[in-house]
């Protein structure tokens, strides 16, 4: 709840600072954009870190990663409602082509995989779907997002955008959480491993 509170926060502050117009509710969306992949970050390495570096502090943080998988998604959807947004309300001109067939299909589509997310986070999914579905529904739906912010990432850096420090941090981001992923399975498999021998 509260990291929806937060992320409503960032997206309206610009439409203050600048006024209730195009640049300033797309700013809004970026920077919801921008914290919604913080808060990713956080869900998806606070379980390996956890298990890495055993500590009081990672230990509750991989106790609350339930909490921030929903957190993000309450972000993402702030981010979806910000992106659409300047297209609903301002007329369509030169600067805003208004709603296209594109974005709605990626306010659907994004809008599903988040919902479906927020539902595979809950503990009693397992009792209706078994633990190892409800964990691949899981782990696919946290993929796809790997998967965006590394190529959005990716694409910022190579193609004709303005050089802005985010993605490639964002990536770099994205690549270190891949490889704590890989540290923790391999750490997984050679205490599986000793507790055979």
């Amino acid at each position: 709840m509260l990291i929806g509170a937060i992320a409503v926060l960032l997206s309206a502050a610009p439409w203050f600072a600048q006024g209730f117009a195009d640049n300033g509710l797309r700013l809004g969306s970026e920077f919801a954009w921008r914290f919604t992949f913080l808060i990713y970050f956080l869900a998806i390495i606070a379980g390996p870190m956890a298990r890495l570096m055993p500590s009081a502090a990672l230990r509750r943080l991989c106790e609350e990663r339930r909490q921030l998988i929903w957190g993000f998604c309450a972000s993402f959807a702030v981010y979806l409602f910000g992106l659409l947004l300047p297209n609903l309300l301002l007329p369509a001109g030169p600067d805003n082509e208004g709603l296209t067939g594109g974005m709605m299909i990626f306010a659907v589509f994004g809008s599903a995989l988040v919902g479906i997310i927020a539902f595979a986070a809950r503990r009693d999914v397992a009792q209706i779907l078994g633990e190892k579905a409800r964990a691949t529904i899981l782990g696919v739906g946290l993929s796809t997002f790997w998967l965006t912010y590394s190529l959005s990432g990716l694409s910022h850096i190579n193609g004709p955008h303005r050089p802005d420090l985010f993605y490639g941090t964002s990536l770099v981001f994205m690549i270190v959480a891949l490889l704590l992923r890989f540290a923790d399975c391999m750490a997984a498999k050679i205490r599986g491993r000793r507790e055979y021998i």
